[in-house]
């Protein structure tokens, strides 16, 4: 793998969650769900979904895909270090 293909992965991932988050709001479906969630973890927390915003999903999915591909190169550079024997000297 190169570092562009771990970066891009990293970043296609992120994103991809987030971009199912968006469509469950889209949707009228996160509601629900996340209440199931907090439900799962025995919490009970006054939390609201609040309406789409197209604008506002851009702007998750796209800061999403920019860690993703961070978080990527990040991994790419410690798996490069570790096979080489130089982690951290």
């Amino acid at each position: 793998m190169t570092i562009v293909r771990t970066s891009l992965m990293g970043g296609l991932c992120l994103a991809g969650f987030h971009l199912l988050w968006v469509l469950l709001v889209f949707l009228g479906w996160a509601q629900p769900f996340i209440d199931f969630v907090l439900q799962l973890h025995m919490m009970d927390l006054p939390l609201t979904v609040q309406p789409f915003q197209l604008s506002r999903a851009v702007g998750l999915v796209g800061l999403s895909f920019l860690a993703g591909c961070f978080y990527g190169l990040l991994f790419y550079l410690l798996g490069q270090s570790s096979s080489t024997g130089r982690f951290l000297q």
